[in-house]
């Protein structure tokens, strides 16, 4: 082969190579998104209602790639106008939620679509797949050279997989109570776990659906039942109080059950109501229960119980505090001795019971356990009675008929009445009170109401001072009551909100210079013409003047003792002008001060009046300076020479 052949194939691999590089050599890209399905948490339980969240991801393929553009190669790959519909398929469920759009998925990526369903309540165990219908539209083909490119709409099944699984279920298989009308007792639940799981960290909820039973201090009461095995049965106390009202045959109750699963997800099992029936044949009854026991405070309770059952000997009663809520004769317990108790007899015990300052009010349980000899001389013990100590709540105040009469720049007041609500009276109780607002300043802050009882009432007042130069509206104001509570404590209630309005201040008062023009560097009196123009007389008037340069005063204060509605007095004040002053018409302020009748102090916006500065209109200043000392030495000459003459 010649130098010269070898050479052309040389330059044309070259040449080639060359284009390829550049990009001249032009072709087509093609390639597809590739979408698939899944469930990171897939598991339903049989009659709940759940939300699937279904991950779409892209793993695009690519058939021909673009080295110099690879925007293009991410546009064959991309998915665009993705929608996905679930279907229950076999699946012993339903879906309740429609189609779902979910917009580009790029390739890589990967959206998260949310589906509610709803499993049926006898859904058997098991897996099952749910088909999931794709649609998306891509661009399948792009002409790197002409632009051209074609698009295509693809629609698939896809599927994922849900597994109905089973977990701890409860249900009631017995209930006791010895609690009867006018009592305080317990309610004891049964519960066996029917499931085919474990229940962790297991929780029992009881609450009356009876307005007459009371389920504890709060009408509702958990009991902590720890881990629960399938087939397990436990069985839960609660103290229950009933009203003399409380003659159903038979106490409604909702029993709830929470637990952790074997995930550690916290579940809630269904409700379910159950009757009790009440019970009366205690052995010792409480027939009474007296108490002025009140939230952070001491008192006596005093407590009647009666024998129901034959005579007993060397009775003994010892009452105990549930939980430690109250503190009985300063402790955890305290015993009686009774001795002797006949049937059928009442005994009347009393006690000191103190309720701790964070207590709120409620009913607390105390257990009364009466321990016997009986008539064969064997020890006993009855089942101990339960009692309910009702603790009077704090006072529950509002405020009623506010009254806020402040005007801008005078003093006013704040009125209005203290109500106790509440069911507990408040002594040496004091109103404080305070306002958001810097420009509503109080004489005082607090004012004393003494005691205040139940459903009494007590008026507060303040004296309170708005300044001039606060903006006429609406204020918020806050009032807190502080009384003495049970045993001397001191308590406080939450702030009492309220609004008023701070009116603008009206025209009162009207100032007037009169012939007020002076020259420069002089010293003048600035007679000021004053004028009550408001509907009130006035007392106590003292007016000064604000000066400024050009001006200065050594009297800048008058007074006047008092002006009618439409009086005038005029009033003086010295005002000298600098000698460095200009002429020019000037501005002097006047700062007024008054006191109403009711003795009120007023305060008022500063008036303006204007000041003239001119030159005198004859001889005078400097010209009358020069003419004087001609004078005066004309005068020198003619005397000098007549005494030189005599």
């Amino acid at each position: 082969m010649s130098r010269l052949a070898t050479g052309a194939k040389l330059l044309t691999v070259v040449v080639i190579c060359s284009l390829l590089v550049s990009g001249v050599v032009v072709g087509f890209v093609r390639g597809e998104p590739e979408l698939s399905a899944s469930l990171a948490e897939n598991r339903v339980v049989a009659g709940e209602e759940a939300t699937l969240a279904v991950t779409l991801t892209n793993a695009g393929e690519l058939e021909t790639m673009s080295t110099t553009n690879p925007e293009l190669n991410r546009r064959v790959l991309t998915a665009t106008g993705v929608s996905t519909r679930l279907r229950a398929g076999d699946a012993p469920l339903s879906v309740t939620t429609g189609r779902q759009s979910v917009g580009s998925i790029a390739d890589g990526g990967e959206r998260a679509v949310p589906f509610t369903v709803s499993v049926d309540e006898d859904a058997s165990p098991g897996t099952y797949r749910l088909p999931l219908r794709v649609a998306y539209t891509h661009t399948s083909e792009i002409d790197e050279g002409g632009g051209f490119s074609r698009s295509q709409t693809v629609e698939r099944t896809l599927s994922v997989t849900v597994r109905v699984v089973e977990q701890a279920r409860f249900a009631v298989v017995d209930t006791e109570a010895d609690v009867g009308p006018a009592s305080v007792g317990t309610v004891s639940v049964t519960l066996e776990n029917v499931g085919s799981e474990a229940a962790n960290e297991t929780a029992i909820s009881l609450d009356s659906l009876d307005p007459d039973v009371r389920v504890g201090s709060s009408g509702t009461s958990s009991q902590y039942a720890g881990e629960w095995a399938p087939g397990q049965r436990q069985t839960l106390t609660y103290v229950v109080a009933a009203t003399e009202t409380a003659t159903n045959a038979t106490y409604p109750f909702r029993v709830t059950t929470a637990f952790d699963d074997d995930r550690g997800v916290r579940q809630t099992d269904a409700s379910s109501v159950v009757g009790v029936e009440p019970q009366t044949d205690r052995r010792f009854v409480v027939t009474d229960v007296e108490s002025d026991v009140a939230a952070g405070g001491s008192g006596t309770l005093a407590v009647t119980l009666r024998n129901d059952g034959s005579q007993t000997n060397e009775a003994t009663l010892a009452l105990r505090s549930a939980g430690g809520a109250l503190a009985v004769d300063g402790g955890d317990a305290s015993t009686r001795f009774v001795g002797d108790w006949p049937s059928e007899a009442e005994r009347t015990f009393t006690f000191d019971v103190a309720a701790p300052p964070s207590t709120e009010g409620g009913t607390y349980t105390l257990d009364a356990a009466v321990d016997y000899r009986t008539d064969r001389g064997a020890d006993a013990s009855a089942r101990p009675a339960s009692i309910g100590v009702a603790v009077a709540p704090d006072p529950d105040f509002a405020v009623r008929d506010p009254d806020v009469s402040l005007t801008v720049g005078e003093e006013g007041r704040v009125r209005g009445t203290v109500v106790n609500r509440g069911s507990t009276p408040a002594r040496n109780a004091v109103v404080v009170i305070s306002s958001p607002s810097p420009n509503v300043r109080f004489t005082e802050t607090t004012y004393a109401l003494g005691d205040i009882e139940t459903g009494s009432t007590a008026e507060f007042s303040f004296d309170a001072v708005v300044a001039p130069t606060a903006a006429a509206g609406p204020r918020p104001f806050d009032v807190t009551v502080r009384y003495e509570g049970p045993g001397g404590a001191d308590r406080q209630s939450t702030p009492l909100q309220f609004r008023g309005d701070v009116v603008p201040q009206p025209d009162r008062l009207a100032f007037e210079a009169v012939n007020a023009s002076y020259g420069i560097d002089t010293s003048n009196r600035l007679s000021v013409r004053v004028t009550n123009v408001g509907d009130a007389r006035l007392k106590d008037v003292r007016v000064s003047l604000a000066t400024a340069p050009p001006f200065t005063s050594e009297s800048p204060s008058a007074f006047v003792s008092a002006l009618d509605p439409g009086e005038t007095a005029t009033l003086g004040f010295e005002l000298s002008v600098s000698e460095d002053a200009v002429e020019s018409t000037h501005a002097v302020a006047l700062n007024a001060t008054a006191e109403r009748t009711n003795g009120d102090m007023i305060r008022m916006e500063p008036s303006l009046v204007a000041v003239t500065i001119a030159e005198p209109s004859g001889p005078g200043g400097d010209t009358a300076l020069v003419v004087g000392v001609a004078v005066l030495a004309a005068v020198v000459i003619v005397s000098g020479w007549w005494w030189l003459r005599q």
